[in-house]
């Protein structure tokens, strides 16, 4: 309790200084966020290494095609293999040549299957490596452009939320402006010195600390006049009581 006496009407308009305060706190964070964003935007350096990583990106495509086209002749080679044999086997009745032959044919179609399926997963390796490629290659080629709107984004809205913090404090102003001088500097003294300067009581429980008051301190705030200035025990806070306080 203080010595202070103000109507409690005017005790309750605290509560909407308060939900000023709040969003004057969460527009200052959300300020705070944006221009600590635009502080660490990607850099030129980032823009070097993403030519880099082309780069390299670049080679490993080149490798894995490379894989494939060795693989496509090796194949290409077997089966031209398996047509001369083919032929030979036509323009012969050795039966010795014969069996040589169709081994040789054998082993050729064994090798074939093997080379395929190495072509195969060079192949689906070369779709990866080339998926990678472009995206880096993407990456690259819309850095600056990607950064710059970015960039505008962010400056835009630190630019909306600084417009709508000076109007909270305008609103601020001419709040506290309405009540008596000696209850508002209270409130800013409480508020600078504990970080919140009203508490709102509602049915028992202090919005400041969310504390449950105990019986018996309910009861002397009951007891006591309404336009008595109180202090909540836990915050510090001026202790605001309404209709809706449920006492």
């Amino acid at each position: 309790m203080t010595n202070l006496t103000v109507p409690a009407i005017q005790q309750a308009k605290l509560l909407d200084v308060l939900a000023l305060d709040t969003d004057v706190i969460v527009t200052e964070r959300h300020i705070r966020e944006a221009e600590e964003k635009r502080a660490g935007l990607d850099t030129d350096v980032d823009y070097l290494r993403l030519v880099r990583e082309a780069e390299s990106a670049e080679d490993r495509v080149d490798d894995v095609q490379r894989e494939c086209d060795h693989l496509e002749s090796d194949i290409a080679v077997a089966r031209t293999r398996i047509e001369r044999d083919r032929e030979r086997e036509k323009g012969t009745n050795d039966p010795k040549e014969l069996s040589e032959l169709e081994d040789e044919i054998h082993s050729l179609e064994r090798r074939i299957d093997m080379l395929e399926t190495s072509e195969l997963e060079a192949l689906t390796r070369r779709d990866d490596v080339v998926a990678e490629r472009d995206e880096i290659v993407r990456q690259r080629d819309t850095f600056h452009t990607a950064r710059e709107a970015t960039e505008a984004g962010l400056t835009d809205d630190i630019a909306a939320w600084t417009t709508r913090l000076a109007s909270l404090a305008a609103q601020r102003t001419a709040l506290l402006a309405e009540l008596p001088t000696e209850f508002a500097a209270l409130y800013e003294r409480q508020r600078e010195r504990y970080g919140v300067g009203a508490s709102f009581l509602q049915r028992g429980i202090t919005s400041a600390s969310g504390v449950q008051l105990p019986p018996g301190l309910l009861d002397e705030i009951r007891l006591a006049d309404p336009d008595t200035v109180l202090l909540c025990p836990d915050s510090n806070a001026i202790l605001i009581r309404t209709e809706d306080s449920g006492l």
